[in-house]
Formats: C-alpha cells, structure tokens, sequence
C-alpha cells in the first residue's frame, strides 16, 4: 500500500461533490470562520470602548452564525462550555476587552462536506461538514498598563504597545 492510500484510509470519507452538495454550500460555510473573526473583534472593540451597539452587532453575527449547543476548545486544549452565543459572546468580551485592539486573520477554510443538506419544505436543511482553517490574531496591549481607546477601524495602529500574535488552527463541526 502506497503511502497516499494509507493516509486517505485514516481520513474520514468526504461526501463526493454529485451527492447533493451545490457550490452555494461550500460559499456558505466558507463564511462562517470569518463571521466568527469578525464578530470576536467586534466583541471586544466594543467592551474596550463600552460601544452598545457594535456590541450588539457583533452579540448578532455570533448569533447567526454557531448553533445553541456549541463547544469552543480554547488554545490549552480545555473545554469551555458556556451556554449559546450569548454565552460565548460575554466570555469574548471579557477576554478581549482588556486589549487596546484585536484583528483575527482566518485563512480560507479546508471544507468537507461529509452529508450533503436536504431539501425540506423548500429549504435546503441539515447535512455535515468539517472546516479547518488557519488562524493568525493580533492582540494589542497598551504601553504601561494603560488602555487607550482602541480607533483601529478608523485609522491604522500606530500606538505604542507590545503586540502578541497568536497563531492556530481553527476545526470546526
């Protein structure tokens, strides 16, 4: 046995792409790793400024976009189980709402589709898919203990600060 063959026998079967699956499906779930970014940034941004309203924007996207029974595993490999969106939501903004800003690149997600979604009274419902994409965030903490306002949607970061990057693997269900 080849080595290609031996590793395609301990991947999981990926449904082939004629069993139902349409490109708007692939499109679909590409955009939830962004949402996701996007909506963490916004999260913390608004703790850090006390922005009710890119609050609730970013509370929304996280909403529209992870079902109420998720499970995020943190960086250390331990579960954190709070309860939906809202949950989660709050536990970001906690996080993240210490940094002066925060910019979460994800890569492009690796997407297998392993039951395609079915039509059901005109909608398409249901199916399985794994992601996996690459993830690079960039946390700014303030200079001596400070927290300036973080402006970083209007203008560039050019403050001073220590900037850590985190980089990862985002693999999602």
């Amino acid at each position: 046995m080849s080595l290609l063959e031996r590793l395609r026998a301990r991947l999981p079967a990926a449904t082939p792409r004629g069993d139902g699956v349409q490109p708007s499906d692939f499109v679909e779930l590409q955009q939830l790793p962004i949402r996701y970014g996007h909506a963490v940034d916004m999260i913390g941004r608004a703790r850090n400024r006390g922005d009710d309203l890119l609050l609730a924007e970013g509370e929304a996207i996280l909403e529209d976009t992870f079902t109420e029974d998720f499970v995020f595993e943190d960086v250390s490999g331990d579960p954190v189980n709070v309860p939906g969106a809202g949950g989660w939501a709050e536990f970001v903004a906690d996080a993240l709402g210490s940094f002066a800003g925060t910019q979460h690149l994800i890569a492009p997600p690796l997407i297998l589709i392993d039951e395609a979604p079915v039509m059901r009274a005109g909608a398409r419902v249901g199916g399985r898919a794994r992601l996996r994409s690459y993830v690079q965030a960039t946390h700014l903490r303030a200079a001596d203990g400070e927290r300036p306002a973080d402006t970083s949607d209007a203008k560039p970061t050019a403050r001073r600060g220590t900037n850590m990057v985190v980089q990862g693997t985002y693999r999602d269900e």
